[in-house]
């Protein structure tokens, strides 16, 4: 039943291109199941690219996507997670193929795998860009990206990073409470929480919030001030709103724009659960969208491509092609285009991403000051995931002069 519900999970995320920990949610499993389907899954998921060079060789025509998965998920066991004797893990497989409807690959499914076990580990060269590219499951595109852009140590010392286990971080919300149980967070002081608050209520009750250091920071560099009006672009899921509201104290006004309804839901039901009282949440395109009153901050938290999170939205690296990157360009610049308009004189204009890719970044704020020149950058700044240990991101705040 647990390699089924983990086959259904990768399912779609592979083929529906969706969340990996929202299906998980979604199933509801027992504590000991979520553990295994939960390994099992992201297992895959953080080594993809190794795991299918392990089979790929070995097979004449490419299989269907739901044998792929199977094959997938034999490799991840054999080679990534803890042993299970050779026979077993061909018996298990060839099952799961018959019970996913796919009966007649069963026989390809068991040649397959006896041939994968019986070479082991296939070698690479890890002298060269595809070989470290396999290795860590990193798409070699963006390897080559973050060469070309940074340097070579920077982007194999990046592709290790996204394969480690890296702290995960949450802050108290204190529109909710003014203390929690410490015993909640392994570093009360660094801000890193442990196991023990997901089996909790504190999470579902908002008065803890899961968010990256790092993304945090990008909050804690605006020079919020009691009693300002806040506008929040491409807000969902409302972690940085929900910041933003605590260092207001509830004071204020803060709109929250977002284009996805389900997305606008979410955040909007975080807000209740948060205590958060001077926040309104809207769906609206942030490219069109238009307001009667200016802003004395407005945060463009950008859509990108996402290269600076890649170490816990394991999917993202397999989904994200380079073909997208120039169309998200000419989404960001039509964003800071429109939403430039309602930010008042003396006010600043904040863009952020969660990308590593200049030319959403720095590239991107430089073209938008040369066409506007009524805009002065005043503060910017990259977050190195590797030096910081968490997300990759980038900030700038740009001063409006008239």
């Amino acid at each position: 039943m647990r390699r089924e519900k983990s086959y259904y999970v990768l399912s779609e995320v592979l083929i529906k291109e969706r969340h990996a920990h929202l299906v998980l949610k979604e199933l509801n499993l027992k504590e000991e199941d979520q553990a295994f389907v939960s390994a099992l899954v992201y297992t895959v998921l953080q080594n993809k690219l190794f795991l299918e060079y392990q089979f790929e060789d070995l097979i004449k025509r490419k299989p269907k996507n739901k044998v792929r998965i199977v094959l997938l998920m034999a490799a991840a066991q054999a080679f990534k997670m803890s042993e299970i004797p050779d026979y077993a893990l061909v018996s298990e497989y060839v099952e799961l193929t018959k019970k996913i409807g796919e009966e007649h690959a069963s026989g390809f499914v068991n040649a397959t795998l006896k041939k994968m076990l019986d070479r082991h580990e296939r070698k690479l060269d890890m002298d060269s860009l595809e070989g470290i590219s396999i290795y860590y499951s990193i798409p070699v595109w963006i390897l080559s990206l973050l060469k070309a852009q940074y340097s070579y140590d920077f982007a194999l010392s990046y592709a290790k990073y996204i394969q480690s286990i890296k702290p995960t971080y949450g802050w108290v919300n204190t529109l909710k409470t003014d203390s929690i149980d410490p015993s909640y967070f392994d570093d009360v002081e660094q801000g890193i929480v442990n196991t023990k608050i997901f089996r909790s209520e504190v999470l579902d009750k908002a008065s803890v919030v899961i968010q990256d250091k790092n993304s945090q920071d990008v909050v804690n560099t605006i020079p919020i001030e009691k009693g300002m009006d806040i506008l929040d672009c491409c807000c969902a899921p409302g972690t940085k709103t929900l910041r933003i509201a605590n260092i207001l104290e509830n004071t204020g006004d803060i709109i929250g724009v977002d284009l996805i309804p389900a997305r606008v839901k979410v955040t909007k039901e975080l807000m209740e659960r948060a205590n958060v009282l001077n926040t309104k949440i809207l769906e609206g395109d942030a490219q069109e969208i238009s307001f009667d009153k200016e802003f004395d901050i407005a945060l463009i938290d950008a859509p990108c491509s996402g290269l600076g999170v890649l170490g816990h939205k394991h999917d993202l690296r397999y989904n994200i092609q380079p073909s997208d990157l120039d169309d998200l360009q000419t989404l960001q610049a039509n964003i800071l285009k429109n939403i430039s308009q309602y930010v008042k004189k003396g006010g600043l204009l904040v863009y952020a991403t969660c990308t590593l890719n200049k030319k959403e970044n720095e590239k991107q704020i430089e073209k938008f000051l040369k066409e506007n020149e009524g805009y002065e950058l005043i503060y910017e700044k990259t977050y190195d995931p590797v030096a910081t240990q968490g997300d990759g991101f980038y900030v700038a705040h740009c001063l409006k002069k008239w």
